[in-house]
């Protein structure tokens, strides 16, 4: 495929919001061209005015763009087959999808937030994730998938989210939720995920 011809994600160079949108094409072999910003300066002066939003990710694909980390992964997924097959499913897998974004929005403030309130963040993420994490896991409808014999995109969005929580040393919220543990191992032993993860570790 040629490069023009690529779907284009345009995040940051790090993870957080457009990783499980990343790790959609990556587990479904789609090409994709991964812009990825240096910083806030290059985010402000050349790609701000291009998003349709104004925020990251955004995502462009020929002379579609869409804004929002929600809209992208639905989109795509949907796309790509990773979606639900009929109402009741797609409103089930972005039910999920929305309680994930919203765990891992409470992640940043004990790594990234003011150093005199990171201890009590961090805390609070302890003591308050596994509870979100137990309704997640009563959830799981398959061996290792949340639908029932399918792979879906709401999959990729907790392996994500594990992935930050190894990475920020408090992946140990996970320990009570087996079921989360085999989802997320599914995703993690992926070929295509794992030559994703090698290359932008």
């Amino acid at each position: 495929m040629a490069t023009s011809d690529k779907p284009k994600l345009y995040y940051f160079d790090g993870r957080g919001r457009a990783e499980p949108i990343r790790l959609i094409f990556a587990c479904t072999g789609v090409e994709f061209e991964d812009i990825r910003f240096k910083g806030f300066e290059e985010w402000t002066n050349k790609y701000k005015s291009e998003s349709p939003l104004g925020t990251a990710p955004f995502y462009e694909e020929g002379d579609v763009k869409i804004g929002g980390s929600l809209g992208i992964v639905r989109y795509v997924s949907d796309k790509h087959g990773l979606g639900g097959a009929n109402p009741f499913e797609s409103a089930f897998l972005e039910s999920l999808s929305d309680a994930m974004f919203d765990l891992g929005t409470k992640l940043y403030p004990f790594m990234f937030g003011p150093e005199g309130e990171r201890e009590e963040a961090k805390k609070s993420f302890l003591e308050t994730i596994p509870v979100k994490l137990n309704y997640l896991e009563r959830l799981v409808k398959g061996e290792d998938t949340f639908l029932d014999g399918k792979q879906s995109y709401p999959d990729l969005h907790i392996s994500a989210f594990h992935m930050d929580c190894t990475k920020f040393q408090v992946s140990d919220v996970f320990e009570d939720c087996p079921k989360l543990q085999k989802v997320i191992g599914r995703i993690d032993s992926n070929v295509n995920v794992m030559a994703f993860r090698e290359k932008h570790p």
